[in-house]
């Protein structure tokens, strides 16, 4: 294959047309594009180069694919020479690493600076951002917590840190070891999800998956370098598609939920599933509810399938008497007393 200045600055533009996502173009079309910048060149030689392309340098093409005459690479996402971004492409791009933002400073994340200076985003440049995340600056994570932990999972090492639960603020922190697998955000918290190593009241269990809150951690994180890592067998993101929030509760098997909607909210609940197994009774099992249960007839009921949790109680509370569980009797209960115990409170202040 040729490798003269004149021959490379055709290869160039031929496979930027031919790795164009939005058109296929023509051998014609390549050939005038190819002429505005290299004088003298013939369609003959265009077609030489697309066949050396595809047999010199393995690029499989696609011919006649949009039309009589259209070339393009079968794989567009891999051209031989990358090109420069376009002003859309580079501002998208600002716009994704802003939006990483909530990284920054981090001691492992400052590759995000690097990339930054590379793509010039001047921080003086500060205009509304199109795309806003929840922020997790208003959280009380010890400095750098969140970049350890990364490193240790990402170098699969098992690690120690002093944790206090809520309960125990008045308490020291206690050493723990875990083999992390996981971080993993809920309700603008962060958790690490990993199996402690075990001790001899408590020996280790290999699909054991627990959930610490990092702003309950002391922020320090040493490597245990003596303790073999071991992964995890457990599906971790299925298991998780199992439950509301973070909190998997052991032995506790799925159960079907059902919840009566009133008439306001069921446009909303239809958009904001409570669980992604979100899903309408059909009309059978709907009016046989109605007749179980007449002071629901104006209600849309829905069931969820997922393992009971606190977060899940918590989701349903949060809609007041717009949504209303109705079986299991155990879920049920528990929001009745929730919703005792707070009418109580509102009760004493008269």
């Amino acid at each position: 294959m040729p490798v003269n200045k004149d021959a490379m600055g055709r290869y160039r533009i031929i496979d930027r047309m031919l790795a164009d996502p939005q058109k296929d173009y023509t051998t014609g079309e390549i050939w005038q594009a190819v002429s505005r910048e290299c004088p003298s060149v013939s369609i003959r030689m265009i077609q030489k180069d697309i066949k050396a392309l595809e047999e010199e340098l393995g690029k499989k093409i696609l011919r006649g694919a949009a039309g009589k005459g259209t070339v393009r690479y079968a794989d567009q996402a891999d051209p031989i020479f990358y090109q420069e971004l376009t002003g859309d492409e580079e501002e998208i791009l600002r716009e994704a690493i802003a939006s990483l933002g909530q990284f920054e400073g981090l001691e492992n994340f400052k590759w995000l600076e690097t990339l930054k200076r590379k793509l010039d985003v001047r921080q003086e440049k500060k205009e509304r951002p199109i795309i806003s995340f929840s922020r997790t600056n208003v959280l009380q994570i010890p400095d750098n917590l969140l970049g350890q932990l990364f490193s240790a999972i990402s170098r699969r090492k098992v690690i120690r840190f002093g944790y206090r639960r809520f309960q125990d603020a008045d308490k020291p922190y206690s050493p723990t070891t875990v083999h992390p697998y996981q971080l993993r955000q809920h309700n603008n918290r962060w958790f690490l999800i990993c199996n402690p190593i075990g001790s001899k009241n408590h020996p280790f269990v290999p699909d054991g998956i627990y959930n610490y809150a990092l702003d309950r951690m002391n922020g320090k994180v040493e490597y245990m370098e003596d303790i073999p890592y071991i992964d995890t067998p457990v599906d971790i993101d299925a298991l998780f598609e199992d439950i509301v929030g973070v909190t998997l509760k052991k032995g506790v098997e799925m159960e079907d939920i059902y919840f009566a909607v009133k008439p306001q909210a069921v446009d909303y609940i239809r958009t904001k599933f409570i669980h992604p197994s979100q899903d309408e009774v059909n009309p059978s099992v709907e009016r046989e509810f109605k007749k179980k249960y007449p002071t629901l007839s104006d209600c849309r009921f829905f069931v969820i399938s997922c393992r009971p949790n606190n977060e899940l109680i918590t989701a349903m509370a949060s809609f007041g008497g717009s949504v209303i569980v109705v079986e299991p009797q155990k879920i049920r209960d528990e929001l009745k007393e929730i919703f005792r115990r707070a009418g109580a409170n509102y009760e004493a202040l008269g």
